[in-house]
């Protein structure tokens, strides 16, 4: 899927890339070796509310804002080509956005076939899945650099500038960010041997 956007892995992987690799994750332009969240904190930052008292979860109130993308229009009753329409109560539309959610984290082809953790601009770190029609979803990372400690002092010391910026990282914290469409004028290539027509 997406071929065009895969990169090569390093002759000479560092155990970072490696890990990253044996995870069966996609190397891409901006991709960091750091292992995503398991799957229990990404439902749980999909499914926390997006404000204290609210009933509605992150995932529902991205998936109605969402909805109207590709063509789709729940006011004149226009379905998504993908996304299903979250209707009803709060409670409802928590319930339909978690369904969507727990069918993108099946280990099947059914589920996520494109996984990145990847840095988009201005160093916004995303961890990114997507079907093998190319819809996901996105949650933001916070990440922070691995101290190293010298072992004179035990004190933190900073990481040099010039070393590998794809690596030495870990996650802080992680918020859902949002759904997202098959990326434009770039075959999704999933070569499943399924007609697609």
């Amino acid at each position: 899927m997406y071929d065009s956007l895969k990169l090569s892995w390093s002759p000479n992987p560092s155990s970072a890339e490696k890990a990253y690799r044996a995870a069966g994750l996609v190397k891409t332009k901006g991709t960091i070796y750091l292992l995503p969240p398991d799957d229990a904190t990404l439902r749980e930052s999909f499914n926390a509310p997006r404000r204290p008292q609210s009933r509605l979860s992150s995932g529902a109130k991205a998936l109605c804002k969402h909805f109207e993308r590709g063509g789709a229009s729940s006011e004149h009753g226009i379905a998504h080509p993908f996304w299903t329409l979250p209707t009803g109560s709060n409670d409802n539309k928590t319930a339909t956005a978690s369904a969507i959610l727990d069918q993108m984290l099946l280990p099947t082809s059914d589920g996520a076939v494109w996984r990145n953790v990847m840095i988009l601009h201005s160093f916004v770190a995303v961890y990114e899945i997507r079907n093998r029609l190319g819809y996901g979803m996105r949650w933001t990372l916070q990440l922070d650099r691995i101290q190293q400690r010298s072992e004179q002092t035990d004190r933190p010391v900073e990481i040099k500038k010039n070393e590998d910026e794809k690596e030495g990282w870990f996650i802080k914290s992680v918020a859902f960010r949002g759904f997202v469409e098959p990326i434009e004028d770039i075959d999704v290539g999933v070569g499943d041997g399924e007609d697609s027509s």
